[in-house]
């Protein structure tokens, strides 16, 4: 199939070259084949990994900083060989390595390792790995089994550099921002820094991309500029210094891609001068865009992409408006830069919000003043603080001045939590559509801005609350988490789990509702209490504060959910199944088993993790547990789901929350051939993704995020396997 796809392209691209009035589909034939060409190179690499031997040795080079995390640390690394058999250097893949020890960029390491393909979870929100990985061009994850033997220390100056600037900023509270700024390195940024930094729309000023290489260019510029005046000779030593200063810039920053796009653009500008080519600025832009797309064709599903290319591209529009605006005088002038960066920083809220589900109202605000003060301040005396640590001065005094200068920033920052606005998938839209109209306003007519602010209110108004309810499980791997819904009321039963420093609550959960346009839970159940379905409790209390909460454990503040509990919620109907009372401690057997129901006669059953003897009292006891949709006790292991209970259960449709790769190897193949033979469908959020039941009158339709037409080909790549498509009935 792949090789039918070359022969029409290039069949194309000849017939494109040859005939005149087809030129203009030669850029579409090559960009076509170069995503082939790197699909194929993608693949190839996967296929190096995956299939060599169980027992695998490899040797890697590392190729940035270390991270901890749960595990030990985790780094971005390049597979030189595996079985000590050399990999040609085109097709050397790109991995995720997971190690309990913490090594250097520039490393080769020799070891034994597991190979797992890339399962992220993914849902209608919150952060999807798969994507991400994709962009970075990794292919799998590397865990590392045995002892590892260093082969060749990597003795990397730029590591050397920033462990001397890590030690002199040992004490500094702001030590994490400058590490950022300087290298790319986030690992010390706390938790409570970013999140000031995102509300208040400055989180791009410690992600180095663009702007920073720009300012590098112009710091080495103006070191240049004094020996440009000695003669003929030193005329371009501005031009060399800064490109240099940039290069360097990237260089620290690990080259990631923000920083080649704005280095490839930074090159593209100098070669056209030197050249004395004369070419617009879109038509530049257009150019560097091109190049990037040649060199990373992937990296049009990153986020950074599009927030990049996305500010060059109002920048561009709003540099043409200028053009036909006289400036009279200097105020005039600043008026008019103030009104173009205030319509650029609107411009950008709705990339913003889709992205990050979020915008900060206060950011055109933040913008203005601090990207200045970066900009003038901040940056160039970092770079001074690098280079009078690369000649072996202390710069100790540089970077208090620096510290000195942030706690403003910081200080303003603590104040933008209120401007901060979460934005649901309807408010997104409404963005792009004012982002459309303020783009458009000048060439609209009096009477088509009056049809479109009209459309933008009939659609903020318009939604209507349906009479239908839904049920989500969402994927948050081995764990358990679902979400009910009617009339925009919510419910959750269970919270996932959760890990030092995070939760399924905020990785998941929140994300969801978030962009539901959510603003309080009326209800929490927790079926019990092991980690893995109520871990992120209180995470869940402290963001939702849900108006009442029920559970089978005796908990301060819950409801009891037991056994002859009955409840009407948005009329539908709640009946406790199980356990017959409240113990201190809920484990699988006490699971708070429910089943909901409305009046046109559907039913689910939620089942937590109920094990065969609760399930055989059950049956004793002769309880209603017949349903449509029945959630997998205990995510199909064996231990439950006896062949009496299933039957009795009888359900159309049955479904897992379990992660795609688990060391108890579930859902065990027993079960889910024991649902099959009785009938029942069988869906798990490892193959499906979040999996949603919309309930209508009569109608019942199941939807998975996997079974979308359009889901990216690259995901059953990096998982390994077939996914599995979405049932209606």
């Amino acid at each position: 199939m792949v090789y039918c796809w070359w022969g029409v392209l290039l069949l194309l691209l000849f017939f494109a070259l040859r005939i005149h009035q087809l030129w203009y589909t030669v850029g579409v034939c090559i960009a076509l084949i170069l995503v082939l060409l790197h699909g194929n190179i993608f693949k190839r690499q996967s296929d190096v990994l995956f299939q060599s031997p169980h027992d695998t040795t490899i040797n890697v080079k590392v190729d940035s900083f270390f991270t901890p995390n749960s595990f030990g640390y985790s780094a971005r690394a390049q597979v030189l060989s595996i079985n000590n058999t050399p990999i040609k250097w085109w097709i050397q893949p790109k991995v995720k390595l997971y190690t309990s020890a913490q090594y250097y960029p520039g490393d080769i390491l020799k070891m034994s390792v597991a190979i797992k393909p890339i399962t992220g979870l993914l849902n209608e929100a919150g952060f999807d790995s798969e994507r991400y990985f994709f962009s970075q061009g990794i292919v799998a994850k590397v865990f590392a089994r045995s002892d590892i033997v260093v082969k060749k220390s990597g003795d990397s100056w730029r590591y050397r550099l920033f462990q001397r600037v890590a030690q002199q900023l040992q004490s500094d509270s702001l030590k994490g921002i400058i590490l950022a700024l300087s290298f790319a390195n986030r690992n010390d940024l706390t938790e409570q820094q970013w999140r000031l930094f995102q509300e208040s729309g400055l989180a791009h000023l410690i992600a180095i991309s663009g702007l920073h290489i720009g300012i590098a260019y112009s710091f080495g510029f103006l070191l240049g500029l004094p020996l440009s005046r000695l003669g003929q000779r030193w005329l371009w030593t501005p031009v060399i210094l800064g490109t240099c200063s940039a290069w360097i810039y990237a260089w620290l920053a690990g080259f990631s891609l923000p920083t080649q796009r704005a280095m490839l653009m930074l090159l593209i500008h100098i070669v056209f001068r030197l050249s004395h080519i004369r070419i617009s600025l879109s038509s530049r832009f257009l150019i560097t865009l091109c190049g990037i797309l040649t060199i990373h064709p992937l990296a049009g599903v990153s986020a950074s992409f599009w927030m990049s290319f996305a500010a060059v591209s109002f920048v561009l529009y709003l540099v043409n408006q200028e053009r036909d605006v006289l400036h009279r005088d200097r105020l005039g002038k600043l008026l008019r830069q103030i009104k173009g960066h205030v319509v650029l920083m609107v411009c950008m809220l709705p990339v913003s919000a889709y992205f990050f589900g979020g915008v900060s109202l206060a950011a055109p605000l933040y913008n203005l003043v601090f990207i200045p003060w970066f900009s003038v301040l901040v940056v160039p005396l970092l770079f001074i603080g690098l280079v009078i640590t690369v000649c072996g001065g202390p710069a100790m005094l540089i970077w208090q001045s620096i510290h000195v200068l942030l706690e403003p920033v910081m200080w303003a920052a603590s104040f933008a939590e209120p401007a901060w606005l979460f934005t649901p998938a309807y408010f997104i839209y409404l963005l792009f559509m004012a982002t459309a109209l303020v783009l458009l306003w000048p060439v609209l007519s009096c009477h088509s801005r009056s049809f479109f602010l009209m459309m933008m209110c009939g659609f903020a108004v318009g939604r209507e609350t349906t009479k239908n309810w839904q049920i989500d499980i969402l994927d948050v791997g081995h764990g358990l988490s679902i979400l009910v819904e009617r009339n925009e009321h919510y419910v959750l039963y269970d919270t996932g789990k959760s890990w030092p420093g995070g939760s399924i609550v905020q990785s998941v959960v929140t994300p969801v509702l978030r962009q539901r346009g959510v603003r309080r839970l009326d209800g929490l159940i927790l079926s019990h209490l092991d980690n893995d379905h109520a871990g992120g409790r209180f995470d869940l209390d402290k963001i939702w504060h849900p108006q009442w909460k029920r559970a089978s454990a005796s908990l301060p503040g819950y409801q009891p959910c037991t056994q002859g509990h009955s409840w009407q919620w948005q009329a539908l109907t709640f009946d406790v199944l199980w356990p017959p009372q409240r113990v201190v401690k809920a484990g699988n057997d006490d699971s708070c088993t429910i089943r909901i129901s409305d009046d046109a006669g559907h039913s689910i059953l939620l089942t937590g993790d109920i094990e065969k003897d609760s399930e055989r009292q059950m049956l004793q006891q002769n309880l209603p547990i017949g349903s449509d949709v029945v959630i997998v006790p205990h995510h199909g292991s064996y231990t439950s789901s006896t062949p009496l209970w299933v039957k009795r259960v009888g359900a159309e449709f049955a479904i897992a929350s379990l992660a795609g790769i688990n060391p108890w190897h579930l859902p065990n193949h027993g079960v889910v051939k024991r649902y099959q033979q009785n009938g029942t469908q069988w869906l798990d959020t490892a193959t499906s993704g979040q999996i949603r039941i919309i309930i209508s009158n009569k109608k019942r339709e199941i939807n998975t995020m996997r079974s979308h037409a359009f889901s990216p080909w690259y995901r059953q790549m990096l998982r390994k396997q077939v996914e599995w498509r979405g049932y209606s009935r």
